[in-house]
């Protein structure tokens, strides 16, 4: 069953406190269509608070413990409370997600409405998971869209009800997935084909050099790399030459005339054009946006004071101050 829910355009978000639901312990739930590309996120953390991402379509990358984790669809990707986390040196790029925050008790509490001692053997299982970064079970996207569609329509009938049991499958699901073997590693035709692609920026590959690279018909080649990566080989590879051209902007030794040239666009019009289908701006103006800003996104001392952080998601984390 597939739920009928539609994302806001431009980037808006859908957010929800379940609360009046009866499940306090999701206090931030929420899905995002976002279809341009943001700055880096900043080094943060959320307090007590879990935050679970189901990352649908697209590529993101998320660094905890000065470790990346590169993102693509049908991925989940977890940080605990207090753990510091950002984006890294990677941008926010656009794609589809859904997401929550949750308050979740150590064993021996109630949680979702069980008595403690169901309670405890969820939560076990919850805080015991072997790791962070996992391949979502493919019912998890139609349970969490359906879950949206019912906090839309509000706490009514027998809503409150129905939304408990799916939050519950859900969570099973997570705790599943999460024990299974990793799903979401390269093998080793497509690594081929992706170590093409970073040979030579200035003369993109076509789809058949990179098919016969992998030795792979280029219909079956587009479809394996679309499953691995979340994505058609060739939008791979823009959002590769932008994430380039975005170094070199940040640098600032090179007009946009020599980083349209250098990273094979036909023209400095074709370049500015597509850049600003990532960021909704020039390169001249995200150059500027840029100036006076740290090199290293994650700059702030992990130590130091935490301030709260508000952006266009609500109240979202607590950022490091000095």
């Amino acid at each position: 069953m597939h739920a009928r829910l539609h994302l806001p355009t431009r980037g808006k978000c859908l957010i929800y406190d379940l609360a009046p639901f009866g499940i306090p312990e999701i206090p931030y739930f929420a899905g995002q269509n976002q279809p341009f590309t943001t700055g880096h996120v900043p080094l943060h953390t959320h307090l007590e608070r879990v935050e679970i991402t189901h990352f649908l379509k697209g590529e993101r990358v998320y660094r905890v413990g000065g470790v990346d984790y590169r993102l693509r669809g049908n991925d989940i990707f977890l940080t605990w409370p207090h753990e510091a986390h950002s984006s890294g040196f990677y941008l926010h790029d656009r794609g589809v997600r859904f997401w929550m925050q949750a308050v979740i008790p150590r064993p021996g509490k109630r949680f979702l409405g069980f008595d403690a001692d169901r309670s405890r053997t969820l939560l076990s299982a919850i805080w015991a998971m072997p790791r962070r970064h996992f391949q979502a079970d493919p019912a998890m996207r139609d349970l969490f869209a359906e879950m949206l569609v019912i906090c839309r329509s509000g706490p009514a009938d027998l809503s409150a009800i129905r939304l408990s049991a799916l939050m519950c499958q859900w969570f099973l699901l997570l705790v599943e997935s999460a024990g299974r073997t990793s799903g979401n590693e390269i093998t080793p035709d497509i690594a081929k084909a992706l170590g093409v692609m970073d040979e030579d920026a200035e003369k993109p590959p076509t789809i058949a050099d990179l098919a016969r690279a992998a030795c792979l018909s280029e219909s079956r080649f587009k479809g394996k790399f679309c499953q691995q990566l979340g994505m058609p080989p060739g939008e791979y590879m823009l959002r590769k030459r932008i994430e380039r051209a975005t170094v070199l902007l940040r640098r600032g030794r090179m007009g946009v005339t020599e980083i349209a040239l250098a990273l094979g666009f036909s023209s400095p019009q074709h370049f500015s054009s597509t850049f600003k289908k990532f960021f909704c701006q020039s390169p001249h103006a995200w150059q500027k946006s840029r100036r006076g800003l740290p090199e290293d996104p994650d700059a702030a001392d992990p130590g130091g004071k935490l301030i709260p952080w508000i952006d266009d998601e609500g109240m979202h984390g607590y950022l490091f101050g000095g």
